[in-house]
């Protein structure tokens, strides 16, 4: 079953019983499939922090700066930031987010989840998983236009939707920080933009982009389930226990190498270039995904290796 971290409508469910028998039929084999490439040996190795979700940074000419490691969810045991947090934060001069939460970002994002040209979702995923799918949607809440839209959607777009709890109205711990220095009037920029960040997901290549949406169709029930497990690894701050959550299930090895490449590698190269930049300057506050603080090639990593002085803070 595909890695968990890959890492936000209304519709009538449609009750046949051939339907069920061949979506029951298509999961079974899908699962069957996954579980045949998941018997990859999980290897162990010594991590640079077993605890800890805010690191205090010191550059090798000794400018004290700050990495805090989020979790993209709108779960309040998440998305209250901590009083360590608030401490460092409002005492910086600037913070850097993953990308900022606004209107902006939102529009774009709505923007780009849909097919524009004559490609739909309907056309491309089998019609067992497109009818299940749109009976996953029905707790979602949707508009009469979204409804709409489903059979536009883009894989990405419809596994990153049914990957997670039902949203509620409450705002992300990012939008919290962002908030928070907005009151404290820090400067708040980004590492990337929320078209950079989608650019990155539709380098995943068509065919591999319905895989995950056909394994989350699947094994959706699972998946949220776990998702709760992995905010309590977060909300604790165990860092050896989200890699090993993120380490236990993934596809295939081809495909999670190059998911993890894409996502997480890649980017945080590009992330490292300008944290390293910003660092210079001194009290900086850098929040991004805890995943590209902590695995393998990580930010930490990157840092520590290039001379950087890491000290865990909470």
């Amino acid at each position: 079953m595909t890695n968990k971290v890959l890492l936000i409508f209304f519709l009538f469910a449609i009750s046949s019983p051939s339907l069920s028998k061949d979506i029951n039929t298509e999961c079974k084999e899908f699962i069957k499939n996954s579980e045949i490439s998941e018997n990859n040996a999980n290897q162990k190795e010594k991590l640079l922090f077993e605890k800890g979700v805010l690191w205090k940074v010191i550059t090798p000419k000794n400018k004290v700066n700050y990495l805090y490691g989020t979790m993209h969810s709108q779960d309040y045991l998440v998305s209250k930031y901590p009083h360590e947090v608030k401490h460092v934060l409002v005492n910086s001069k600037k913070l850097i987010l993953e990308v900022i939460p606004d209107n902006i970002s939102n529009s774009v994002y709505i923007d780009r989840m849909y097919y524009k040209n004559s490609k739909r979702l309907d056309q491309i995923l089998d019609g067992v998983f497109f009818e299940r799918l749109k009976q996953q949607l029905d707790s979602y809440n949707l508009s009469e236009n979204q409804i709409k839209k489903i059979k536009y959607l883009k894989p990405w777009a419809a596994f990153n939707l049914i990957g997670r709890p039902k949203p509620v109205r409450a705002p992300s711990l990012e939008s919290n920080l962002f908030r928070l220095a907005k009151e404290r009037g820090l400067i708040v920029e980004s590492l990337e933009s929320m078209d950079n960040i989608i650019s990155s997901l539709e380098k995943i290549n068509e065919a591999d982009q319905i895989n995950i949406l056909k394994d989350t169709i699947c094994n959706r029930k699972e998946i949220i389930r776990d998702i709760k497990k992995l905010v309590n690894l977060y909300v604790n701050r165990d860092i050896v226990g989200i890699r090993a959550f993120n380490d236990i299930k993934h596809s295939n090895k081809r495909f999670y190498d190059q998911f993890m490449q894409i996502m997480l590698d890649d980017r945080n190269k590009k992330m490292l270039k300008t944290i390293k930049e910003e660092f210079e300057f001194g009290d900086v506050f850098v929040a991004v995904g805890i995943s590209h603080l902590i695995a393998n090639n990580s930010l930490l990593e990157l840092l520590n290796d290039q001379g950087y002085k890491l000290e865990v803070i909470y």
